[in-house]
């Protein structure tokens, strides 16, 4: 390159490099709700598993701010009115709502997430980890364990906690498929790895009640009874009882 051109690219990127560093500052100066807005974007925060929410179902919230925005004032859009109404919605845990410094206003919402399908007759709900509840979603549908026979906010809570520590303990691989209560006898589980059922009682005492369900699965085991095994009772201290099917007759 001659020494004549090089000295032009180099005068020119200096300039290029001054009127956008320019821009930047003019743009930054502008006082923020003065900002004519350029564009919308949203983002949803939800496990991979779990899709029960979609934009459109946030477009009523979004139109009863003002939407669509576009070519309309940043100082226009009552942003901290937008974000309770969306935390308003049932699928909707938090909301977040800013402009940027080209003129676009950003969403990100985080879904809730669903940690169990609360049964009731011929109506259901999912609830969540704080064992709050929200509407089934008719965008997905996906595999939760069912709870039934709950009817109060703390009976959900009770469940959504037993359902999670199974879900951790080694006694029960895959955790629990099922919880289902009852106001005398308390909870009944339903283990995903095999089908017996294990009369749990009330929802305390979690690490003795499985330590004693582990020991009678490896008595089983050793004694080659476990496929056998069809009820389990350790609601009573320090006693486990169980029922067994009758073994199949060989042909």
């Amino acid at each position: 390159m001659k020494p004549w051109m090089r000295k032009t690219v180099i005068v020119g990127s200096w300039i290029l490099g001054f009127a956008g560093l320019g821009l930047g500052l003019w743009v930054a100066g502008q006082p923020r709700g003065s900002q004519v807005v350029t564009g919308h974007t949203v983002r949803i925060h939800q496990p991979k598993d779990q899709a029960l929410l979609v934009v459109a179902d946030l477009y009523p919230e979004f139109r009863s701010v003002g939407a669509p925005w576009t070519q309309k004032k940043r100082k226009e859009i009552n942003i901290p009115l937008l974000e309770e109404k969306l935390r308003a919605n049932p699928y909707v845990e938090n909301a977040e709502v800013f402009s940027s410094w080209d003129g676009t206003v950003r969403t990100i919402v985080k879904q809730k997430t669903a940690k169990a399908r609360i049964v009731s007759g011929l109506q259901s709900v999912y609830a969540d980890a704080k064992g709050g509840v929200f509407p089934i979603s008719v965008h997905d549908s996906p595999r939760l364990p069912l709870v039934s026979g709950v009817h109060t906010a703390r009976q959900v809570r009770h469940a959504i906690r037993l359902l999670d520590r199974a879900a951790q303990h080694s006694a029960f691989p895959g955790g629990w498929y099922a919880l289902d209560f009852d106001d005398q006898t308390g909870f009944t589980a339903y283990p995903e790895w095999h089908s017996h059922r294990i009369a749990w009682g009330q929802a305390s005492d979690f690490a003795d009640k499985a330590h004693r369900t582990k020991a009678l699965y490896a008595h089983a085991l050793q004694h080659q009874y476990l496929d056998q095994l069809d009820r389990i009772d350790v609601r009573f201290a320090d006693q486990v009882v169980f029922t067994r099917t009758s073994p199949s007759s060989a042909l």
